[in-house]
């Protein structure tokens, strides 16, 4: 049974939060970047990083208060062809992550410069130091597990009576995409693209864990192919000192 807990909840998640991001933090934290503040992006990745965290415990305090099956929520192990299917997603999300830091280890420092304004509008919040990614790798760990528990969880579940499985994994994802608007046009649509993807894992394998995964490897990828990309920026007693 759905509470005024669960829909003041998804009010914040959905539009607090959203609105927070695009009028409030995305341009303070793409201005601390450009003025070259030297915490920047450790900073965003750790507000991110807590933002995240409370919303998830929020989200498992409420279904926890209200002793809700952890089944419904899809935060269970997938069994039997699902299990293997879902193993399957992962193992494709490692291969491709793999891929994709091969090619970019093989290249020159003149092509890995060249290779830069390919990563989009995105490129400035990727990491440049040791220190920062590894706050990225955390950041990408929470938005795997808190991302997917919110909205390929706790969401569908919400809406679920009304539009259906189906239809709540569809809105989902249109939500998903808007809450990433802050990041532009481009941005907003890997995000849409990205949560479709995500929800076909989950639908398919019957569980939130493979796609915790997947989404999870998939951004530690995004952000170590960015950190090679553009490590070459610092000289490497400037890196030492930032990573220090």
């Amino acid at each position: 049974m759905i509470t005024a807990a669960d829909l003041a909840f998804v009010f914040v998640l959905l539009v607090i939060a959203t609105i927070y991001e695009y009028v409030y933090f995305w341009p303070r934290f793409r201005a601390a970047v450009a003025a070259g503040r030297p915490d920047a992006r450790t900073w965003g990745y750790r507000r991110g990083v807590i933002g995240q965290w409370l919303f998830a415990t929020c989200a498992l305090a409420i279904w926890s208060l209200y002793g809700r099956p952890w089944a419904a929520l899809r935060l269970v192990f997938p069994h039997g062809w699902r299990l293997a299917l879902g193993a399957v997603y992962v193992a494709a999300a490692v291969a491709l992550v793999a891929l994709q830091l091969w090619s970019v280890r093989r290249l020159s420092p003149e092509r890995r410069i060249a290779a830069r304004p390919k990563l989009g509008n995105v490129s400035f919040m990727l990491p440049r130091t040791g220190a920062e990614q590894r706050w990225f790798v955390a950041l990408a760990l929470t938005a795997g597990f808190c991302e997917e528990l919110l909205y390929r969880g706790y969401l569908v579940w919400i809406i679920a009576p009304w539009l259906g499985q189906l239809g709540a994994m569809a809105a989902v994802v249109a939500a998903f995409g808007i809450s990433h608007a802050y990041q532009g046009r481009k941005g907003a649509t890997r995000a849409t693209i990205a949560g479709a993807v995500m929800a076909a894992i989950v639908l398919s394998s019957g569980s939130l864990i493979p796609a915790m995964i997947v989404h999870a490897l998939i951004d530690i990828g995004g952000g170590t192919v960015g950190y090679w990309l553009h490590r070459e920026e610092l000289p490497v007693s400037q890196e030492a000192q930032t990573a220090a």
